[in-house]
């Protein structure tokens, strides 16, 4: 959860954070330069003991011609008294020399072959070099920092080099325990003191690790950063190592200072060991930096790179020299401080990356921070000039007015200048933006241009060539190329491309990683892009690809949170990548595209369902078509028949063919299948039915013909079911056969039947199979029967609950509509069914013919 916090609000503590490490940074410096030099006779004070109560303190390496020795005291002279106060012991000596400010005078007491002097020394002050230095390293590598950070804040190299200034100002922070402790404020305010302690521990134990880690990414990944745990145990060591080190610090240092006793801040040992794995590290890091330049192969990329190594090179080699030559040759820094002013040197590897920065784009804030510095300067100077040359103006016409109110005028003048030369100024901005800002000068006109016109463009192809060629042609971009989700893979396609090696590049989203991670980043305000350090985490099947094809950014297109493509880009015009500034406008540009992409797609769904509605009237014209006009008159016989489609046209179908004024045939129908295809299947259907419906066949004879037409022209999927009836008024009969329909309902003397003659659907077997399955009934016909040939949209359709309609209601009407004509027994069904459905759509085609005898 901290962490999500932190990366919500990544951008808005850069400044805030890096404020506070500066006051830290200028507080240690301070306590460098004013609190803790010591007073410097340039020589050596020793001290030994003399008996249970008392010591001998006395001079040792007395520099020849230095300030004690034109004293004339030499080697081996006691030290007895400073200013008049006899010495306890050699932290009372340092005591009384360290309070004397630089200029001062002291008077020594000291003593030779039991003879006694006195003489006057001029104070000197010596700084302690090794921290000063370690105080500006932290601080420009902080301020360097800051402008990477700035400009990249989710970057990972640039989330590591921050950390490492800001670690070096905080390790820095031990500078404030040098010197006199009786004379340093700091160990008057324990809290304070507390304070300090953890800061600087803090900063020694991770400082190591994080080098190491940022010459691990940095210039490029190495093998062993790319493995499982890798990164986690660069985390994990420090961490146990700081709260091992505040637990033995707490016994060792806390907890006798609460109960009075003397305490030690920094130990030798505890000191030499931690810089010992810094200074490791620094090696570490200067080798994987020298292993990562081999490897490079651009000689742009190479030529920074070369840069730092010098500057990283001569920072080692001088600490290397300061704890080994320098101490040997100076005997002690107190008689030769100039032989360890050669630790200055550390600085020039913050120097050397800003250089590097500056000149070669590194770490992809060159437009930061080149044109920031510039920029600004310009800016500066142009509102300095603005003003002083108003401020001029109205002074000089003002005086020449000398009126009592001359401060009233000259502010009234200075306010017209400002409005009549505030366009003057305006274009003197535009040039100088224009200079230092080329791209981003362009970029703004070349992406409103392509807002106004990318709404007014129809068609996917179309949209996605203006967006191709605005990034190629108008905004200069080396490669380029547009991947959009396609549904039904959840993959990412390349549809657009310049300068691409593989065309058709693709982008498996694998357990949505690609969708998530966008998502995640959109829900933490992240900038909406991605870079090279991340492609691996996100693009886990292609990163390698990316890479190798020289892509270096990637905006996603999102539109109400769905992720619906890609932008790949290569590097700019300039060959830096896109950053700051840059990449904002990219964001812009790439939710416009977002929108016009999604509009262009639902555009061609709306034709696409503009075509399907097309079709579907087509396909009820025809269905129309197939159903009688006119129900044919036979003698004796109520008939009437009703077949309402659904929504979308399935293939129901009835048929009633006369054959003469005693005999017709009644065809009831359903085709498999919806749309157009199913209207087709139906019009074959009724022409070969009306070809076959002859006096001298039978329903069965019908079917086993009709099924050898079309068995083998049907689609496997495809299948017709059937009920074919014939009635004969002469001979009172009535002849029935199914192929797999719905039952056939006959009410006879108050008793319905369902009448379900064996047989399968058309089309689904060649042959003897369906011929042997089909059953042929032949019924007498009785005054008054009914006889209810259906659809399965009758008995099948729902309502709101999911529940059938069945038989039994259907049973219910026809008892109840017994005695009424067959178009009223047909219109109570149909109420019934509505009534039934409620508001529910119905779900398949509605066929219903009721025959009733008379």
């Amino acid at each position: 959860m901290s962490l999500k916090i932190l990366n919500k609000y990544r951008k808005k503590l850069i400044l805030p954070v890096t404020l506070l490490l500066a006051v830290i940074g200028f507080i240690n410096i301070y306590f460098i330069l004013n609190i803790t030099p010591r007073t410097n006779d340039e020589c050596l004070w020793k001290q030994e003991k003399i008996g249970e109560d008392s010591v001998r303190i006395y001079f040792d390496l007395v520099k020849f011609e230095g300030i004690t020795w034109n004293a004339g005291i030499r080697d081996g002279d006691d030290l007895l008294k400073i200013d008049g106060k006899k010495l306890r012991n050699i932290f009372h000596a340092s005591y009384l020399a360290d309070r004397k400010e630089s200029g001062d005078s002291l008077v020594f007491t000291y003593s030779r072959n039991g003879q006694v002097f006195n003489t006057t020394i001029k104070v000197k002050k010596i700084i302690e070099f090794g921290s000063l230095a370690i105080a500006l390293f932290g601080m420009i590598w902080l301020a360097v920092g800051f402008v990477v950070l700035s400009s990249k804040p989710f970057g990972l190299p640039q989330i590591l080099f921050y950390r490492i200034g800001a670690l070096f100002v905080m390790y820095s922070t031990f500078s404030v325990f040098t010197g006199n402790n009786l004379l340093n404020p700091i160990f008057q305010y324990p809290f304070l003191l507390l304070i300090a302690d953890l800061i600087w521990i803090f900063g020694i134990t991770f400082l190591p690790f994080l080098i190491v880690h940022f010459f691990w990414v940095f210039p490029i990944e190495t093998k062993i950063i790319r493995k499982k745990f890798t990164s986690k145990i660069l985390l994990i060591t420090p961490t146990v190592i700081f709260i091992v080190t505040m637990i033995v610090r707490v016994f060792t240092v806390y907890v006798p200072s609460a109960k009075g006793e003397k305490m030690l801040i920094a130990p030798f040992f505890f000191v030499a060991v931690f810089t010992a794995f810094l200074l490791i590290a620094l090696i570490v890091g200067l080798i994987s930096l020298i292993i990562s330049y081999t490897k490079l192969e651009n000689p742009n990329e190479r030529a920074p790179i070369f840069i730092v190594i010098i500057g990283y090179s001569l920072g080692i080699a001088s600490i290397l020299y300061v704890n080994t030559f320098a101490r040997a040759l100076a005997e002690t820094v107190f008689n030769n401080p100039e032989y360890f002013l050669p630790i200055f040197l550390v600085i020039l590897l913050p120097l050397a990356f800003g250089y590097s920065i500056f000149r070669y784009s590194l770490l992809d804030v060159s437009d930061v921070l080149k044109n920031a510095i510039l920029y600004g300067t310009a800016t500066f100077s142009l509102a300095g000039v603005y003003f002083l040359l108003i401020y001029v103006l109205g002074q000089t016409i003002s005086e020449a007015l000398t009126t009592e109110y001359q401060g009233v005028v000259a502010a009234g003048i200075f306010i017209i200048f400002a409005f009549i030369f505030q366009s003057t100024k305006d274009k003197f901005q535009n040039i100088i933006t224009k200079y230092f800002y080329p791209e981003q000068f362009a970029y703004p006109k070349v992406l409103l241009k392509f807002s106004s016109d990318i709404s007014t463009i129809v068609g996917m192809d179309n949209i996605l060539d203006t967006v191709q060629d605005t990034f190629m042609d108008a905004l200069k971009v080396e490669k380029f190329g547009i991947a959009l989700r396609d549904p039904k893979t959840n993959s990412f396609v390349l549809k657009r491309e310049d300068g691409f090696k593989n065309k058709k590049l693709y982008f498996p989203n694998n357990d949505n990683i690609i969708t998530q991670t966008i998502t995640d980043n959109l829900n933490l305000k992240h900038p909406n892009a991605f870079d090279q350090l991340e492609f691996e985490s996100i693009f886990p099947c292609a990163y390698k690809q990316l890479e190798e094809e020289g892509i270096y950014t990637i905006i996603p297109l999102v539109i109400k949170n769905q992720i619906i493509g890609l932008l790949l880009f290569g590097l700019k015009h300039s060959g830096a990548q896109f950053a700051g500034k840059d990449l904002d406008l990219l964001i812009a540009a790439a939710n416009q595209t977002a929108v016009a992409i999604e509009n262009a797609r639902l555009y061609e769904e709306e034709a696409k369902k503009i075509k399907l509605e097309r079709e579907l009237d087509v396909a009820r014209q025809i269905q129309e078509s197939l159903l009688p006009v006119d129900v044919p008159k036979i003698r004796n016989i109520d008939t009437a028949g009703v077949m309402i489609p659904a929504m979308q046209v399935g293939g129901d179908y009835y048929d009633l063919i006369k054959i003469s004024d005693t005999q017709m045939f009644i065809v009831v129908g359903d085709v498999s299948g919806k749309g157009l295809s199913a209207s087709f299947y139906m019009s074959k259907l009724q022409t070969m039915i009306q070809l076959f419906c002859k006096e001298s066949k039978s329903p069965k004879e019908i079917l086993i013909e009709l099924n050898q037409k079309i068995a083998g022209n049907i689609e496997k999927q495809w299948f017709i079911t059937l009920t074919i009836a014939f009635i004969d008024i002469a001979k009172r009969t009535i002849k029935i056969s199914r192929a797999g329909h719905t039952p056939t309902l006959q009410y006879s003397n108050e008793v319905v039947k369902y009448l379900k003659p064996s047989g399968m659907g058309v089309g689904l077997e060649f042959g003897g199979i369906f011929e042997s399955s089909l059953e042929e009934l032949e019924l007498p016909i009785v005054p008054r029967d009914i006889f209810i040939f259906t659809s399965d949209g009758v008995n099948e359709a729902m309502n709101d609950e999911n529940k059938f309609y069945g038989y039994d209601k259907l049973v219910k009407v026809l008892k109840d509509k017994r005695d009424t004509s067959s178009d009223e027994i047909v219109n109570g069904i149909i109420k019934s069914l509505e009534k039934f459905r409620g508001s529910m759509e119905p779900n398949d085609d509605i066929t219903l013919v009721v025959l009733k005898f008379l």
